[in-house]
């Protein structure tokens, strides 16, 4: 169904022309009677009566005007609604997010309710790499991740820059160091996050890059339970800085790393080939507004 068709041929019944219908459209003749020419075999049926004279519809022609004219006005309410529905800030936004990350970011996300209240916001709150997975699959709208990952099929926004620090308590033979390599930290007993975050193959990584495994006692889905675990002493963590910062910077000896560093950075990722929603495109105006501001 060509709806342009159906708009000539009403246009051309209204002006009882050819011609003048051409004109009030800005086309050429030819343009409208191939169009009713269309029409009329897409149908099987003549809808003009080229015998007469002058313009004169068939009685095919008369019911088939009506039932245009009635196709072609629920078409331009449903477009307008439509429209409205498509760039109204309402809708339902889906995020995936580590649960370290969310406490970072949860003033973010509460900016983002109140700008937008008719938007349902709706977050999963799970590890990295389990949220990747759900974005990878469009499962849901977008995730927040941490760099470094590659995946051409990801569009990807840094938005806060920050670091992995080396948490002990404040008693333990390391808290007065500073700063520390990994390789310092070859006999240490390790309390980490779980293998469904991104931040535990990192680790793991840097570990063996220092020339060693990694001696794990404990992993855990939940930060506070590592920073628990090692405020006795005992063994280190490794967690994102903002966390040590905003929770327990009293109470816990941050450790900058080195040889290698251990960069932190929270990225909005969605599939390339994602339809940008009036939720998504939102939240995404948003963070740029925040990016390195959070």
């Amino acid at each position: 169904m060509n709806m342009d068709h159906f708009v000539y041929f009403i246009e051309a019944v209204k002006k009882q022309s050819f011609t003048k219908a051409a004109e009030s459209l800005f086309i050429s003749q030819s343009t409208i009677s191939k169009a009713i020419r269309s029409l009329e075999k897409e149908y099987e049926t003549e809808l003009i009566d080229r015998t007469s004279n002058r313009f004169k519809l068939t009685s095919a022609g008369e019911i088939f005007y009506h039932s245009a004219v009635k196709i072609v006005s629920n078409y331009k309410s449903e477009v307008e609604v439509l429209s409205v529905l498509l760039h109204s800030r309402r809708g339902t936004l889906t995020l995936a997010i580590p649960p370290v990350t969310i406490t970072v970011v949860h003033a973010v996300l509460r900016q983002y309710q109140h700008m937008y209240p008719n938007i349902q916001l709706r977050v999963s709150e799970l590890g990295a790499k389990s949220a990747y997975s759900l974005t990878k699959t469009g499962t849901v709208d977008m995730s927040i991740l941490i760099q470094p990952f590659v995946d051409p099929d990801f569009i990807q926004i840094p938005f806060l820059h920050s670091e992995v620090v080396c948490a002990v308590a404040p008693n333990h033979r390391l808290a007065n160091y500073g700063s520390i390599t990994f390789s310092q930290l070859s006999q240490e007993s390790f309390y980490v996050l779980d293998k469904t975050f991104m931040l535990y193959d990192n680790i793991i990584e840097s570990c063996q890059q220092a020339g060693f495994l990694p001696h794990i006692v404990r992993e855990s889905a939940q930060w506070d339970l590592l920073i628990e675990a090692v405020s006795d002493g005992e063994g280190i963590t490794l967690l994102p800085k903002p966390i040590i910062d905003k929770f327990c910077s009293k109470t816990i000896v941050q450790l900058h790393m080195q040889e290698p560093t251990l960069p932190w950075i929270p990225t909005i990722a969605y599939h390339r080939e994602k339809f940008i929603s009036t939720p998504m495109k939102l939240f995404l105006d948003m963070i740029y507004k925040l990016k390195d501001k959070i």
